[in-house]
């Protein structure tokens, strides 16, 4: 099975409830955070993957170093495409920015890097800054000119082209007049020089469609298909994402959305990570479903529990 999600940022506790082989590999939209502190930190983090027993399909994101900028990286061919790989650690594989891969018997195009807004933070307080977080113009020109008029199936990147910009996501004390918005445009082009049928991508830490394109953050999606994957099951409850709201079920008795039954429990999320009620879902021991609420008020940087 082929899984695809939105950043990590070095947590990968979302991973837990894949109940993964050796088979299974998991996209992951750039920020991954595996290349971030390039010390003994990730290193420990690398070998604690291992035990998610899955293989990780990473893009380059704009928090952690281009692989091909360190040296335990080699390039070897995979997917009908090059990728970087560690010989310590087979199962994280970082995507080479530009190539056209073969997954799941579809030609899939990857486009990693952005635009850090937090850049002159992280420079003042010393935390990591990475100065190719960005693709070179001679990069963009040689990805236009090899795909141009060609239709390729998926695109997976980590920010987005211009167009689509999810403006609602813009953090208030952020100058967008400052923020630099070259790989947007690039992608923009990129956009109108290619056919595609679908476009993923991370970096606004919101989940959302647009036309073709989706943005995916904290939640598990089975790739090319508009199905999460449940953090949990519960005593093999099923579980129906985005059901009802909150609303709904307090207007009156606290009642089941569909079948109206009393036998019910309300489940809460962590109220640390939501404003007002932190109510996310009802579950009815009478249909056997957990009913997710549509309108649980998630804080910025928070996935969804549901």
């Amino acid at each position: 099975m082929i899984y695809i999600t939105g950043d990590t940022h070095g947590d990968f506790f979302r991973l837990n409830h894949l109940n993964a082989t050796k088979d299974d590999m998991i996209i992951i939209l750039g920020d991954v955070g595996i290349n971030y502190y390039l010390n003994e930190r990730d290193e420990k983090l690398k070998k604690f993957i291992k035990s998610y027993n899955i293989k990780l399909f990473c893009i380059q994101g704009n928090h952690e170093e281009r692989p091909e900028n360190i040296h335990s990286y080699k390039e070897k061919e995979m997917f009908g495409g090059k990728v970087f790989i560690e010989d310590e650690y087979p199962y994280i594989i970082f995507a080479k920015n530009g190539e056209c891969y073969d997954i799941d018997n579809k030609k899939v195009l990857v486009i990693g890097g952005a635009y850090s807004v937090d850049k002159d933070y992280r420079l003042v307080n010393g935390y990591q800054w990475f100065k190719d977080e960005q693709l070179k113009d001679s990069e963009k020109i040689k990805i236009k000119n090899k795909y141009k008029g060609k239709h390729i199936d998926v695109v997976l990147s980590h920010t987005c082209p211009l167009k689509y910009e999810p403006k609602e996501t813009f953090m208030p004390f952020v100058d967008q007049l400052k923020v630099d918005k070259s790989m947007e445009k690039f992608l923009d082009e990129i956009e109108e020089l290619i056919s595609y049928d679908k476009w993923y991508c991370g970096h606004y830490h919101t989940e959302k469609k647009i036309d073709k394109l989706e943005f995916m953050f904290g939640r598990i999606k089975i790739f090319l298909k508009d199905e999460f994957v449940p953090k949990y099951n519960r005593n093999g409850y099923e579980i129906i994402r985005d059901s009802c709201s909150q609303e709904t079920v307090h207007k009156n008795e606290v009642c089941c959305p569909k079948c109206n039954g009393k036998n019910v429990i309300i489940q809460k999320g962590n109220g640390e990570d939501i404003y007002g009620l932190d109510e996310i879902a009802i579950i009815c021991n009478d249909c056997k479903k957990v009913y997710g609420f549509s309108d649980v008020r998630y804080k910025p940087n928070c996935p969804k529990e549901l």
